[in-house]
């Protein structure tokens, strides 16, 4: 795709709410395609470790909150957990996760009913009344988790549990919601984009959705009920840039939401800016079948560094570079160092997002113009 200019920057976008609805372009929706295209990062790897450990009844955190820069991983790395846990693959069919589920001491990936929230995908003010569930109508945040915990378990009784209190946008609680996730157990609740939602509800009264108080309440009812349930995890994408924020009213949604959420959560960072060239290469290139040429070309440079220490900084004559030259194949080590660290400090560039956009780029005009430079 890269080669022949076929690619978009939109598919440098993970979106979770188009996954759910079957919208998505191949790449997100397959399970091994994704996991093929993925480079499963340090951080990555403990959460699905620990998302298992939870759901298997093995003490895993309860709640964990995904805080990075904009385009930092969080929404690709909820979709890792979707895709792992849908029931839709095998650790057969995606070697990647064998040793995610061997660290989590099972044999297999376990089916868990699943409710995602994506909060740009739901509009407060209108009702929904689901097709595949004639008969209710869905109004707030908790009827929505819900309706979709009801429709993965193939058990529409769930719903009943917090009808009244989605009728009436109150929330129903912790001890209702320990209720709901312990009957449909194991069960994990993704929220994507919450600070967005929560915005959309500020100073606004008489929404079907509920009040911007209510809201907040359930938010902390929901993150008690995850943690005193047997086996449900919730997983929520916090905001870490202005940008994303959304003014001083997002501002001060975004605290008082991680108030309520830090109280139970775990922190974890998908993507360390030293793993960061390992999630671009792997994403704009197959990987290289000569590895004997690509040491070779590798050591040709480095052997040009030594040979002139005046031309070149000190650091690029230790051994450890001319190991980073070979893990960055066939992109250079310094154009990552430039792009992660210079780059990463610009308030609108979005991190491994902005790479692989610029970088494909990039590689597409290269390539088109047959630039001996490669």
């Amino acid at each position: 795709d890269v080669a022949e200019g076929r690619y978009r920057n939109a598919e440098f976008a993970a979106d979770l709410s188009q996954v759910i609805t079957g919208k998505a372009s191949f790449e997100y929706m397959d399970p091994v395609e994704f996991f093929s295209r993925t480079y499963i990062t340090a951080g990555m790897k403990s959460l699905l470790v620990e998302v298992l450990k939870r759901l298997s009844g093995k003490d895993g955190e309860p709640v964990i909150e995904l805080k990075t820069a904009f385009g930092g991983g969080k929404t690709h790395t909820m979709l890792a957990l979707y895709h792992m846990l849908s029931g839709k693959t095998t650790i057969d069919l995606v070697p990647t996760l064998r040793p995610i589920a061997d660290a989590a001491g099972l044999s297999g990936l376990p089916k868990v009913n699943i409710a995602v929230i994506v909060g740009t995908a739901i509009n407060a003010t209108k009702s929904k009344r689901p097709q595949d569930m004639p008969g209710i109508t869905i109004n707030t945040l908790w009827g929505e988790i819900a309706y979709q915990l009801a429709k993965t378990s193939n058990n529409p009784v769930l719903y009943d549990i917090i009808k009244e209190s989605d009728k009436k946008g109150i929330n129903p609680g912790s001890e209702t919601l320990t209720e709901l996730f312990d009957t449909c157990g194991p069960c994990m609740v993704l929220i994507d984009e919450l600070v967005s939602y929560v915005r959309s509800l500020y100073g606004i009264k008489d929404l079907p959705a509920g009040s911007y108080e209510n809201c907040l309440s359930f938010i902390q009812s929901l993150t008690e009920a995850a943690s005193t349930s047997k086996n449900c995890v919730l997983v929520a994408s916090i905001p870490e840039s202005d940008m994303e924020v959304g003014g001083e009213i997002g501002q001060k949604v975004l605290d008082t939401i991680t108030h309520y959420i830090g109280r139970k959560e775990s922190i974890w960072k998908p993507v360390e800016s030293s793993e960061g060239f390992e999630v671009v290469r792997r994403r704009l290139f197959a990987r290289a079948t000569d590895d004997e040429a690509k040491k070779n070309t590798c050591e040709a440079f480095f052997k040009m560094y030594c040979e002139n220490p005046a031309d070149f900084p000190v650091e690029c004559r230790q051994p450890e570079y001319l190991e980073r030259m070979i893990a960055c194949y066939p992109i250079h080590p310094d154009v990552f160092d430039k792009l992660y660290n210079d780059w990463a400090t610009l308030e609108k560039f979005q991190r491994t997002r902005g790479v692989l956009r610029l970088m494909a780029n990039v590689i597409n005009s290269l390539w088109e113009n047959n630039d001996t430079g490669l």
